[in-house]
């Protein structure tokens, strides 16, 4: 049935004289069909999966640098670890600071600190009272040195009274120590 109606299609004259033209034209068919098939079933599935691998590369991409950002910074706390005064530094410490107060001319009371008993290599807040007294120009060059130390010595509180044209500094400091 089919081959009869194929039998009666009419090609034009052009088309029905020349024999190469024909072969050419049904070559140039057979290759758009099997582009069309090729890009069906080879080419549009890689694209789904090279879009996937692309999303694939940059989470991986991103998890990397992640990484490598934490072995940074753990280099860095290890740095700043070891930087960190031990427990027997401290009368070293609290003599600096009284070296400092007495150059600029403070007198320094007595300093009250308890280490606190910690193990191992862990970190504990040390607080103490560091009262000092001068004239009020040494007494705020002294706390801008203490703010502007090597050491890690955070200021608390500052209290400051007058008495008799002298200013009687009181200042309570804090600081981290490694427990050994």
């Amino acid at each position: 049935m089919w081959s009869h109606r194929i039998k009666d299609i009419k090609l034009p004259s052009w088309l029905r004289e020349s024999s190469r033209l024909r072969t050419a034209l049904v070559l140039a068919t057979g290759l758009l069909v099997t582009n069309l098939l090729l890009y069906s079933l080879l080419i549009a599935p890689a694209r789904g999966r090279l879009s996937d691998g692309e999303t694939k590369y940059a989470e991986l991409k991103k998890r990397r640098t992640e990484a490598l950002l934490f072995q940074k910074q753990k280099q860095e706390l290890a740095g700043f670890m070891a930087g960190m005064p031990a427990q027997k530094d401290m009368p070293l410490i609290v003599k600096e600071l009284v070296q400092t107060a007495r150059k600029l001319n403070l007198s320094v009371a007595a300093i009250n600190y308890d280490i606190p008993k910690r193990g191992g290599e862990e970190l504990a807040m040390l607080t103490f009272t560091f009262p000092a007294e001068g004239r009020y120009s040494d007494v705020k060059r002294f706390i801008y040195e203490v703010e502007t130390s090597d050491r890690l010595v955070g200021i608390q509180d500052v209290n400051l009274d007058s008495d008799k044209g002298r200013v009687k500094l009181q200042m309570k400091l804090l600081m981290y120590i490694k427990g050994q």
